[in-house]
């Protein structure tokens, strides 16, 4: 059965974290409406992932744009574009080694598996998982940013995340960070609307630190 993503406006889902999480409950009423920037479920959107990891938003725009204007923005980027480029060339906008390794992987995946996004978002979160993570320096985090804003899958816990973790750190009033082990226990009564709990926890905290979440501002790349 293909998996079925959230819709525009999840109520069955807002209800549930209302019911279930009176901490939740007060997040949603800070935060007010859910707003889940949407990617197109495709070679561009990993990309993007990768550059995200573990930097600022603030320096994943700059790098997203370099990326842009050297290798190819999204409606032109294919596996065999990006493979045109080394990973020292990749390195040159601001890419780790690791990083440049990781996107020319999954280029090679894209081209040898065939994907479209059409098949992307047929495979489930684990088949999808599993075969990301095969990829050298791709983890359990891109592979979830990817199943959250390319496909809106409706049940996933980035525990990884620090956003995650400090917003949960902020509306629990927690002295400290949560463990991934603990940020787990936090959202299990979220199930089977983690991923809803997750935007609203990462809303809740870009909130806090002022940033304008309009209709407009993809806040996680570009």
């Amino acid at each position: 059965m293909r998996p079925q993503p959230l819709p525009a406006t999840p109520r069955k889902a807002i209800a549930h974290l209302r019911s279930a999480d009176p901490v939740m409950k007060k997040v949603i009423d800070r935060v007010g409406r859910f707003h889940l920037p949407r990617k197109p479920a495709d070679l561009h959107a990993l990309c993007t992932a990768v550059i995200g990891q573990s930097i600022s938003m603030k320096a994943a725009e700059s790098i997203t744009r370099r990326f842009n204007e050297t290798v190819g923005p999204r409606e032109k980027l294919t596996p065999a574009r990006l493979l045109r480029h080394s990973e020292e060339d990749l390195r040159a906008i601001g890419l780790s080694g690791t990083k440049a390794s990781a996107m020319r992987g999954l280029a090679e995946v894209w081209k040898s598996e065939r994907l479209t996004s059409e098949r992307m978002a047929q495979l489930s979160d684990a088949a999808l998982t599993d075969l990301l993570t095969q990829v050298r320096g791709i983890g359990p985090w891109t592979a979830k940013m990817f199943l959250i804003f390319s496909l809106a899958r409706p049940d996933v816990m980035p525990q990884e995340d620090y956003g995650v973790r400090a917003g949960l750190r902020l509306a629990h009033g927690l002295p400290e960070l949560p463990t991934q082990k603990e940020t787990k226990q936090l959202t299990e009564c979220w199930e089977p609307w983690r991923t809803v709990g997750t935007v609203y926890i990462w809303q809740f905290l870009l909130k806090a630190e002022g940033a304008d979440l309009g209709e407009d501002n993809g806040w996680w790349g570009n």
